[in-house]
């Protein structure tokens, strides 16, 4: 590893940004972490231009890592290795680099606890749902951002994003604008989805001149995805539920095991919350234990002489 003073790295780092806003086409919030951790890596190993990353070893990376390790769990240095595999392989795409140094990136081992998602019961989902009082505007503004995520799988941006615009009341849709990956995408508005958030705009929204639909109400300003996942953190509490990642995600983790269970398949479950990898619903095949249990070789019966 160099160990002339660290640059800032302009050219790389300008590439790489235009790159996953204008080809991989990541969420916003994606980009920076991904922006973040590229920066933090390349002033870590001395790469002030291009040049110098040819002369970067894998020791360089394995020691990069290890030296993160002390500072994050492992589900978090695997963002981190994954976010350095990225810029090795763009660098190679650019003819920066002649190797593949990308596979000398360890991977980083997580238990399964870090893989397989947390999700309520039944019976839990519904006590939470109905923990919202819907005499109350606020309560009424909850519920209905407790449907879009329970109902619609939505993530937490997503509600915060939405607009008055964004709703078709004539066809019964719903508009997403800002989706992790980008892409705008249409859902079905359920009956009861669509009748709680009517509740809410007809009885609870202040009157202003925001588009967004769910407002903080004093001052009237838009929530942001921190205020949603908020309002499933203190229903959670309201009804004692516990759970290793209380927020918003929890809701969508909960529909798509539901979904499974009841005979979705993976391929659904990835439409329906806009994966676009498949392998990425494969975390929910764990819930399905009727399908699972075929699957189960019987215990050996004892071998006789």
């Amino acid at each position: 590893m160099k160990t002339h003073p660290s640059k800032n790295p302009h050219r790389i780092l300008y590439a790489y940004q235009q790159n996953l806003h204008q080809v991989v086409g990541l969420s916003p919030k994606t980009c920076r972490d991904r922006f973040r951790d590229v920066r933090r890596f390349l002033e870590a190993v001395h790469v002030s231009r291009v040049g110098d990353l040819a002369d970067l070893t894998p020791a360089d990376l394995v020691g990069y890592l290890t030296a993160r390790s002390a500072d994050y769990e492992p589900a978090s240095l695997r963002n981190v290795a994954s976010a350095v595999r990225d810029l090795l392989r763009f660098a190679q795409q650019r003819g920066w680099l002649k190797q593949p140094l990308e596979l000398a990136v360890p991977k980083i081992a997580c238990g399964a606890h870090h893989d397989l998602p947390f999700y309520l019961s039944g019976p839990q989902l519904e006590s939470l749902l109905a923990s919202w009082d819907r005499g109350t505007a606020e309560g009424r503004r909850d519920r209905a951002i407790g449907l879009c995520l329970a109902r619609l799988g939505l993530r937490a941006g997503e509600v915060a994003g939405l607009l008055l615009e964004d709703v078709c009341w004539r066809q019964a849709t719903l508009r997403i604008n800002h989706s992790k990956n980008g892409s705008q995408a249409q859902l079905p508005l359920l009956s009861e989805v669509g009748q709680a958030v009517a509740d809410y705009l007809s009885a609870g929204r202040p009157t202003c001149t925001h588009r967004q639909i769910f407002l903080f109400h004093r001052p009237a300003r838009p929530m942001d995805s921190k205020a949603v996942s908020q309002v499933i953190q203190r229903a959670l509490r309201r009804c004692g539920i516990e759970a290793p990642r209380p927020g918003a995600h929890l809701l969508r983790h909960t529909l798509a095991s539901h979904l499974v269970q009841n005979g979705a398949s993976l391929k659904e479950v990835a439409d329906l919350l806009r994966h676009r990898d498949l392998n990425s619903a494969s975390v929910y095949a764990h819930v399905d234990l009727p399908r699972l249990r075929p699957l189960a070789r019987p215990w050996p019966k004892e071998a006789t002489l």
